[in-house]
């Protein structure tokens, strides 16, 4: 099934877990290779270019009368050789070779003895380019009726960019069409500068449904991609993405976020929910919540295909004993 923001988990056999930390304690950033600036070229080609300059000078301003002058005509036409090499080597060859030989090492290195079919997709989260953050999947439910619950779900993240170069990113979202979602609202952009905004006239426009997959989506190929530099060129940089959408499902449930892109950390947070009802998740042993909250912070790092769980279902009834001996 496409992306699609859920969340899930059976209730742990005890939720008093510690506050949910900050964002600057929960994580640490891994320092990814980065292409070469204008100035390691230049410490790389000068070496070449003064070995070059010597062969020139040397060529040119040597004497025929002073000793070997065959010999040292030679030298300099070897070293004008050698800075031509180094510099079509540095300029048109190194990229391509050092990226040759980092994917055979991954494949040496990355899941070694593993098959291939497993290795395929380590290699493909290790080439990850965008990642989410700040992950932020919010729940208001309406009051149970016939056995069904009207869920506002809003979904807030940020989107960083880990390559070396310039790419593009539209946000998608989907959900299974027995739910009934409406997609209601969606912006994206970078602050500061062009923020695209949908609500429900315009947005509803770009929904599609997919009878095969029996889901309803909003495909990012129908949505204007927004230019994310790399992290190196500042925190402006940054997508920011809010959805809001609307599905009905059965009064006692389990709502499943399947996190179709790479994604650091994840927090489920109940606004509003009617008070016959209860709401859990975890079964994760990062996760981080205290009694009485209603939020649910999960701190670790999720890949394509993961998901988490959350649950709601009516509060148990209560009988005093005087009425339970009738």
């Amino acid at each position: 099934m496409p992306a699609f923001e859920i969340v899930a988990a059976e209730p742990a056999e005890s939720r008093e877990t510690p506050a949910t930390p900050s964002a600057e304690e929960r994580k640490t950033r891994v320092q990814r290779f980065r292409s070469l600036t204008l100035k390691d070229h230049a410490r790389l080609l000068l070496p070449f270019l003064v070995v070059g300059v010597l062969g020139g000078v040397v060529r040119l301003k040597y004497p025929y009368w002073w000793p070997a002058p065959e010999l040292v005509s030679f030298v300099a036409d070897s070293f004008i050789v050698v800075a031509v090499l180094g510099v079509f080597l540095d300029l048109f060859s190194a990229r391509l070779l050092v990226e040759r030989v980092s994917d055979g090492l991954a494949q040496k290195l990355i899941g070694r003895g593993l098959p291939a079919e497993l290795q395929g997709p380590m290699r493909d989260m290790v080439g990850t380019d965008l990642v989410r953050d700040h992950y932020v999947k919010s729940y208001v439910f309406s009051v149970p009726e016939d056995g069904h619950v009207s869920v506002e779900i809003e979904v807030r993240y940020e989107v960083r960019n880990y390559s070396d170069a310039v790419r593009d990113y539209a946000p998608e979202i989907a959900a299974e069409i027995f739910f009934q979602p409406e997609f209601r609202f969606l912006e994206y952009g970078i602050a500061g500068r062009k923020i695209h905004t949908f609500s429900d006239e315009n947005l509803s426009s770009k929904v599609e449904t997919v009878d095969e997959l029996n889901v309803r989506r909003v495909p990012r190929s129908a949505l204007p991609p927004v230019s994310l530099k790399p992290v190196r060129s500042g925190e402006k940089s940054v997508c920011q993405v809010t959805w809001r959408y609307r599905v009905v499902m059965p009064e006692q449930f389990c709502d499943v976020t399947d996190f179709g892109e790479a994604t650091l950390g994840a927090t489920l947070q109940v606004q509003s929910i009617p008070k016959e009802l209860e709401f859990v998740s975890g079964g994760d042993t990062s996760l981080h919540h205290e009694v009485g909250s209603q939020s649910w912070y999960f701190d670790k790092s999720f890949i394509a295909g993961q998901h988490l769980r959350a649950c709601w279902f009516r509060k148990a009834v209560v009988r005093s004993s005087r009425h339970a001996g009738r």
